[in-house]
């Protein structure tokens, strides 16, 4: 049933009952049901996890501008004013970041900063000052590594893998729950059946019961006999209905539909008994169950944390080197002060603002430098204690994974018995059905020649029910254990030809 159909039906109350076979209820509760809705955007939470750590290695574009507009108050003999008016405009560029290795860099570190002064003591006016520096770090202990330093991206990258198997494991149990659902609908629908057969049994007892009253040939309280047995199979019916309404909604609610539509199982449970053996089973399930990837997973994480808080307790050491590069240039100041009487020319080089460009890009005038960096925290409890919570998680997680495993073998035990003794089961029931078939008749036929009782043959007819009954839930209970050994195995998905992609 398409997404459109459930629409309508819930904006117009169609009331036309759907027929569902058990691939339908699959396909409608992948697209309608609430838990697998949420677990897949819990996957997506975790993808976007993943990106955010992995965005620890982007480079950073930082760009700044600032303009001054200053009066300088100042004592000095050669401004006689005491005031200097200074309008400064400065504007800078750099890309910094860090790399997966444990490098750190701060590249195209780009400054242009014009000054116009009427200082007297300055000899450009308006003057250009450029800068251009390179400094490239390593840190050699603490945080030195590939491994070390992507530890974040490892770890929810897993995340993002054990998300991805909890929405497996979410898939699995709503189509085990539905598929219970299902075969219980089926159940509830052929009940009804039976309890409806019943009375008519019962009615067709009280007619012929009736007749052979009128002609003398059975007492008047097998009327009365066959009335009580009507009434008590009527009430049957009514709660056959009520079981089967109650089994309608609860398959409705997982496949969230619209509680009053009306619905109907078409599929028939399978009687061909299968076979398994347990060492295969348990194999496959202790390699395709979502529990046991997603604790293999989290061993993985620990050990991954582990090794990261074991390098988060040395010390930091660190080698720096940089390069600077500066360039000068700009209009001679008119206002400039003379110590000697004669005012000495600026430099040719620095005449003009294009010198500040052109040196800055020849390397007139660099810096060079080395620095070394070596940090010793004292105490260093934080890491020390943060590597013993890992080494304390890495073991919690071994533990848990052998709690699993444990787990995982008991329910595929389980499943298996519970499918063997489902057989048994049916083998059992059809065996009294049949039994029960023969002995009716015998007491129909005893009736019928008057020498056996209404007691008798009503006995009968509530064996037989009863029997038909068991037989049903032998049946369905069959193909619910089926569903639950693939569940158990991890093949459920498989058994129910979908195919996730991760």
């Amino acid at each position: 049933m398409t997404p459109i159909l459930l629409l309508l039906i819930s904006l117009f109350g169609i009331q036309e009952v759907l027929n569902l076979s058990l691939d339908d209820v699959r396909i409608i509760t992948l697209e309608n049901n609430r838990d697998i809705q949420i677990e897949r955007k819990n996957v997506e939470i975790s993808l976007g996890e993943v990106q955010k750590q992995t965005g620890v290695f982007d480079p950073l574009l930082n760009v700044g501008s600032s303009y001054t507009d200053a009066y300088i108050p100042t004592t000095s003999t050669f401004i006689q004013s005491g005031v200097i008016h200074e309008k400064v405009f400065d504007v800078g560029a750099n890309v910094e970041g860090t790399l997966p290795t444990g490098t750190f860099y701060d590249i195209l570190d780009f400054s242009i900063t014009r000054t116009e002064t009427d200082s007297a003591i300055t000899d450009l006016s308006p003057g250009w000052f450029n800068t251009l520096g390179f400094t490239i770090g390593q840190d050699l202990l603490k945080n030195f590594g590939v491994e070390v330093n992507r530890t974040p991206i490892i770890v929810a990258s897993r995340n993002n893998e054990i998300s991805d198997k909890e929405l497996v494991k979410r898939i699995s149990e709503i189509l085990l729950e539905v598929e219970r659902s299902y075969w219980l609908l089926v159940s509830a629908e052929e009940n009804l059946e039976l309890a409806l057969t019943a009375l008519e049994l019962a009615k067709d007892l009280q007619r012929r019961n009736e007749i052979q009253v009128e002609v003398g040939v059975l007492p008047p309280v097998a009327v009365t006999q066959a009335k009580a047995e009507v009434a008590a199979r009527e009430v049957d019916l009514i709660r056959a209905e009520n079981e089967l309404r109650a089994a309608e909604d609860n398959l409705k609610n997982i496949l969230a539909m619209p509680l009053t539509t009306k619905i109907s199982a078409i599929d028939e449970p399978t009687t061909v008994f299968q076979s398994f053996n347990e060492d295969e089973v348990l194999g496959e399930a202790l390699e395709k169950r979502p529990e046991m990837q997603q604790a293999k997973l989290e061993i993985e994480n620990r050990e991954t944390l582990k090794k990261f808080f074991s390098n988060q307790k040395l010390p930091r050491f660190a080698i720096e080197g940089s390069v600077e590069l500066q360039g000068l240039g700009g209009a001679e100041n008119p206002d400039r002060a003379s110590f000697s009487g004669v005012i000495e020319p600026v430099p040719e080089r620095f005449l003009g603002a294009g010198k500040a460009f052109s040196s800055l890009f020849e390397g007139d005038f660099p810096t060079w430098q080395i620095l070394g960096v070596f940090t010793f925290p004292l105490f260093n409890r934080a890491a020390r204690g943060d590597y013993v919570k890992a080494s304390a998680e890495v073991d919690r997680s071994i533990i848990f994974f052998k709690r699993v495993t444990e787990d995982v073998s008991l329910d595929v035990r389980n499943a298996i018995r519970n499918v063997k003794d489902s057989i048994r089961g049916i083998e059992a029931a059809r065996v009294a059905v049949g039994l029960d078939e023969e002995v009716l008749e015998n007491e129909e036929q005893r009736l019928e020649v008057g020498i056996g009782t209404t007691r008798s043959v009503l006995e009968a007819q509530r064996d037989l029910v009863d029997e038909r009954t068991r037989e049903i839930g032998a049946i369905t209970g069959y193909n619910t254990a089926l569903a639950e050994l693939e569940f158990a195995r991890g093949t459920i998905l498989e058994s129910s030809a979908f195919e996730f992609q991760e």
